[in-house]
């Protein structure tokens, strides 16, 4: 009798619960989210954070008092901060000064800078460094120009080392920061520099003065920003610092795991990830704090100041920096894809289409790279811009208790270097019942967590947005929220869903560290070619030309993205018709 009560009672119960789940489908979508982000975002974590703790069946911190012994770890934790910083240093002079040329002053080529700042930044850093190889190695285009022109033909330069590194992701991250500081400076009210400007102060002055204390947050958050990604960078850090036995703590991870010192790897992982946390706690910290400076919404513009005859001399170092940040590298990799073997004379003899050939349509490992990499991309982009549309939904739209702590935990993934996130990958999927590895698949899960948080950034600005009067008539006129969503939330955030698909997909035809940690014989990836080709007996010239199918790739995947953002501008504009929303 009494099991028969018990079966009664579960059963009622069940049926009670389904009853409710099927009258609040948030609430279901709420369930089977949270079961999606605890298996793929937090288990993988958790995990690591275990592993890091285990020792022979035991919970002990020796691997950390070890580390904490370790002199090799104390010196890739002080190259790393030393790196970090000296690219936050350096992106802050390159991006600001251009930001305040194109802003600020009547300089004659801001359209010039603004493309060959996009142009630069869509060039991968690991191909920033493998032109500074190709231009400065001892084989390399500048020896030979010394050597033939100027009849120099003692050699000393190395090109790799730690400031080398600085120098490299300097090139490729200060484009962030010139966006940053641009958009900052265009949206501070320009009637406190004129009014600074008639109580007796110049232009300069009240620039000086007034405007740049008003975008230092703005600054300090790019800061902060750039400091988090040099910190997690791999790729630069491996081809430049590596070979002299220069390490960073993302390098020193990839040691471990090739030495298979497993526990070394994981716990400098957390470590890594205890770092990036707290820049990422303190960006968003600032990026809140944000909103208390002053801004206007009125569409008057700020007087430029005069560079009179400097504007000449000015062009010349501009033209003289983009040439060496941007131009150069690109000649020296497009050149070098066309060379039949690394360190031939450029002559014509010795160009050749056939590098292009082999690599796209002979070459049946390159074929099967990106093959590959396309169907991870896909896939990977499209459950995340699913899931993550569905997160920024709920976060934004519902008022569901737990809203906001599972969009942090979604998001939370963006405080991760991508080598982390392939190290925990790797413990968590490595045994039953969840054993991926081996698979593609193991890639594809560590896509859609590293793709998450950029879709719901593409998605939460649409949401944030929209007026909330649009879903109420829909309801008002019968409509269940279902309905609602498909009818009206849907397309107005389909926009950001598309642009946060293509953002994804191209950073899976580019991404290295995940790929290469995580791939086995048949699941090479383009990042996995990119990184090992330079190794194996096919050379600089085909590493060169893989480099230019990606950057070509690259652009044009933004050339869309940024026409599917000036679609959607011209879609969304508020009642008056003068304001159009900012996505």
């Amino acid at each position: 009798m009494g099991s028969k009560k018990s079966c009664k009672e579960s059963s009622y119960f069940m049926k009670k619960v389904f009853m409710k789940l099927r009258s609040e489908p948030q609430t279901v979508i709420l369930f089977v989210i949270g079961i999606f982000i605890s298996l793929f975002v937090l288990y993988p974590f958790l995990v690591l954070l275990l592993k890091s703790l285990m020792n022979e069946g035991s919970i002990s911190l020796d691997v950390y008092i070890r580390i904490l012994k370790d002199q090799e770890s104390y010196k890739a934790m002080g190259n790393t901060i030393y790196v970090s910083l000296g690219v936050t240093l350096l992106t802050s002079l390159f991006g600001g000064t251009l930001a305040w040329l194109v802003t600020r002053t009547d300089y004659v080529y801001k359209e010039a800078i603004k493309k060959l700042v996009f142009v630069t930044f869509m060039i991968p850093s690991y191909v920033i460094a493998i032109s500074w190889i190709e231009f400065f190695g001892r084989n390399g285009y500048w020896n030979r120009i010394l050597r033939n022109i100027f009849s120099i033909y003692e050699y000393k330069f190395i090109p790799y080392s730690l400031e080398a590194v600085i120098l490299v992701m300097s090139i490729h991250l200060y484009p962030l920061v010139f966006m940053a500081i641009a958009n900052a400076l265009e949206k501070t009210d320009p009637s406190l520099e004129d009014a600074a400007v008639m109580s007796g102060a110049s232009r300069l002055k009240a620039v000086i003065t007034i405007t740049l204390p008003l975008s230092m947050p703005s600054f300090i958050a790019i800061g902060l920003l750039v400091f988090s990604r040099t910190m997690a960078n791999f790729g630069v850090a491996a081809v430049l610092a590596l070979p002299v036995g220069k390490e960073v703590l993302t390098t020193r991870i990839y040691s471990g795991l090739t030495n298979l010192d497993l526990q070394l790897s994981i716990a400098i992982s957390v470590i890594l990830v205890i770092f990036s946390g707290i820049v990422f706690f303190v960006n968003n910290a600032l990026m809140r704090k944000r909103r208390f400076t002053t801004m206007t919404a009125n569409s008057q513009n700020a007087k430029l100041i005069p560079l009179g005859k400097w504007n000449n001399i000015i062009a010349v170092f501009v033209i003289l920096f983009q040439s060496i940040t941007t131009i150069i590298p690109l000649i020296v990799i497009v050149i070098s894809s066309f060379l039949k073997r690394w360190g031939l004379t450029v002559t014509l003899d010795h160009l050749t289409l056939n590098n292009y050939i082999v690599l796209l349509f002979e070459n049946q490992l390159t074929i099967k790279a990106f093959k590959n990499s396309i169907f991870y991309g896909c896939i990977g982009a499209t459950i995340a811009a699913g899931v993550g549309g569905l997160v920024s939904y709920i976060s934004n739209k519902t008022d569901l208790r737990v809203r906001k702590l599972v969009e942090f935990i979604v998001t939370w993934p963006m405080a991760f270097p991508n080598i982390v996130l392939a190290v925990a990958a790797t413990l968590a999927w490595m045994h039953p019942p969840f054993k991926l590895y081996g698979t593609p698949w193991i890639i594809v899960v560590t896509y859609i967590t590293l793709f998450l948080p950029i879709i719901i950034k593409n998605v939460s600005g649409l949401l944030q947005n929209q007026d909330p009067f649009i879903e109420k008539a829909g309801r008002m006129c019968g409509a269940s929220s279902i309905r609602v969503f498909k009818d009206i939330t849907l397309p107005m955030i389909m926009p950001g869903l598309r642009a946060g698909w293509i953002l994804t997909f191209l950073i899976a035809l580019r991404e290295i560290p995940i790929s290469l940690l995580l791939y086995s014989p048949g699941t090479e990836t383009i990042g996995v070619m990119l990184f090992g080709l330079k190794s194996n007996s096919y050379g600089m010239e085909m590493t060169s030309t893989l480099a230019v199918v990606i950057i070509v790739l690259t652009i044009g995947g933004h050339i869309l993205l940024k026409k599917l953002k000036g679609a959607k501008m011209e879609v969304y504009e508020n009642d008056s018709g003068n304001n159009k929303r900012a996505i």
